[in-house]
């Protein structure tokens, strides 16, 4: 098991990669206010600029879970899908929208929070599944989807109201 620190920024390979892959869902309203106030803007705002709703498919309903957006701007063609997604682009790209199904499969594209010295912009108040269980502050040596995931859709499924409040009408 590795060992958690506080560390105010990683810079070893696993975490790079991570936010290379599939940026992790926030686990609270109040990480998403402190990474807002880190960019110094409100949380409506730093919502619609860098947030977007993942959604998890559940027994009763589907709820949404905000997590950060892929930076469009900033991909590695080597490494991004060989199939055109740009409509998939195209509909995730602005505002704190639901995430299309596509969304979950692009590849090669950065976390918004990942800055040129790939660094993450807003490391003391990032994802919790990003600190807690992707990249290299495990907090198990073996994860699964479902064990890691349980407790965060239980937090959202009772705050959805949060979401409401925010989220762009298209």
């Amino acid at each position: 098991m590795k060992q958690k620190n506080d560390k105010t920024e990683c810079d070893c390979e696993e975490c790079k990669d991570c936010c290379w892959r599939n940026p992790g869902w926030f686990g609270s309203i109040k990480e998403i206010e402190g990474a807002a106030k880190i960019k110094n803007m409100s949380v409506k705002e730093f919502c619609k600029e860098y947030l977007i709703q993942e959604w998890w498919a559940g027994n009763k309903e589907h709820l949404s879970i905000p997590a950060p957006r892929r930076n469009f701007e900033r991909g590695k063609k080597e490494e991004s899908n060989n199939f055109d997604r740009n409509d998939e682009i195209k509909n995730n790209g602005k505002g704190f929208v639901r995430a299309t199904w596509g969304h979950n499969f692009l590849k090669g594209w950065a976390c918004i929070f990942l800055t040129d010295d790939e660094k993450c912009s807003i490391h003391k108040s990032k994802p919790g599944e990003c600190k807690d269980v992707f990249a290299c502050q495990k907090l198990e040596d073996e994860v699964n989807e479902k064990s890691h995931r349980a407790p965060l859709v239980i937090y959202w499924e009772k705050h959805q109201d949060f979401i409401s409040k925010i989220k762009d009408e298209r």
